[in-house]
């Protein structure tokens, strides 16, 4: 009698702050994921509600989900490092990061995503496109970001004078007009992308230097050191909720205190950037936060008009 085929097994990290409800509808689409051995490791990042306790008690009889609670809220790179450590000594043919607040209509999406892997030159990380309620998302993809690309995003008037097909939100990106099965690229959204477990841990993990930001590009960087190449998969999609969990817990301006906290360092670390530079960069920081001060009264009272 022929001996069945082994299921590809993929674990499926998903790190949970606060949105318990988002990561109950995340669990439903993974769970129709089909001709593949899935887990899933929730890691709650030490939410002040009651996230850790409700997502332990749903799943506590369900064998493929796992729910943890790291030690803090380190923020995107340590949550997901956290879990990483978690399945360091388990046996995995695929590990996949997840946002909690992405949604999966192909049932095997991830099955594809994996055969697919298998025939890349040298993959590091693969995503598919990504979709911002419901429209193909910018963002799917960048290039590592240069000096001249913070400098151009650092404000919103600069920013939209220098937005092209090619320019966006501070990015060089990918054109996504002529599509083809997948593209190299050099960084991929962090908001669901798979790879295996060596190549997680020879890059050193997620760097936990940062907090939200920049995650995406810092990996890009690794990945190039390692010899390896980021690929966006045209041909397959899921759509992300426009970050949702983030959204609702931290306002406008500490979001881009993050972001630029981080940018700093990824310039200083990755980039090596002179002082000069940086001084710059803070400079254009403190001009936005009366530029943005300005464009959020416009904004009121435009909707105020309406």
């Amino acid at each position: 009698m022929k001996k069945a085929n082994k299921l590809t097994s993929i674990d499926v990290i998903i790190l949970n702050f606060e949105s318990y409800l988002d990561t109950i509808n995340c669990v439903k689409y993974l769970q129709k994921q089909e001709k593949i051995e899935l887990n899933i490791l929730i890691v709650d990042n030490c939410s002040s509600n009651k996230s850790y306790d409700i997502l332990k008690d749903i799943y506590l009889e369900i064998k493929n989900i796992e729910v943890i609670l790291s030690e803090k809220n380190g923020g995107y790179a340590y949550g997901n490092n956290f879990g990483l450590h978690h399945l360091e000594k388990k046996n995995i043919d695929f590990i996949v990061i997840s946002n909690n607040d992405i949604m999966i209509k192909d049932t095997l999406l991830l099955f594809k995503m994996a055969e697919q892997y298998k025939k890349l030159n040298k993959p590091a990380f693969i995503a598919p496109l990504m979709h911002d309620n419901g429209k193909i998302s910018k963002m799917s993809a960048w290039k590592i970001p240069k000096f001249i690309d913070d400098l151009k995003g650092s404000l919103f008037t600069l920013d939209f004078l220098f937005r092209d097909e090619d320019f966006y939100r501070g990015r060089q990106i990918y054109n996504t007009d002529h599509l083809s099965k997948m593209k190299p690229v050099d960084c991929l959204a962090g908001s669901f992308f798979m790879g295996v477990k060596k190549v997680f841990f020879d890059m050193g993990l997620l760097d936990e230097n940062t907090f939200l930001y920049m995650e995406e590009s810092i990996i890009g960087i690794k990945v190039k050191r390692l010899g390896l190449n980021n690929y966006l998969l045209y041909n397959l999609n899921y759509n992300h909720l426009s970050s949702q969990t983030i959204s609702n817990h931290l306002s406008f301006i500490k979001m881009h205190k993050y972001a630029f906290k981080s940018k700093i360092y990824f310039h200083k670390a990755y980039l090596k950037s002179s002082n000069s530079k940086i001084f710059l960069l803070k400079s254009l920081f403190e001009v936005w936060k009366i530029e943005s001060y300005f464009v959020r009264k416009i904004k009121i009272y435009l909707s105020v008009k309406k």
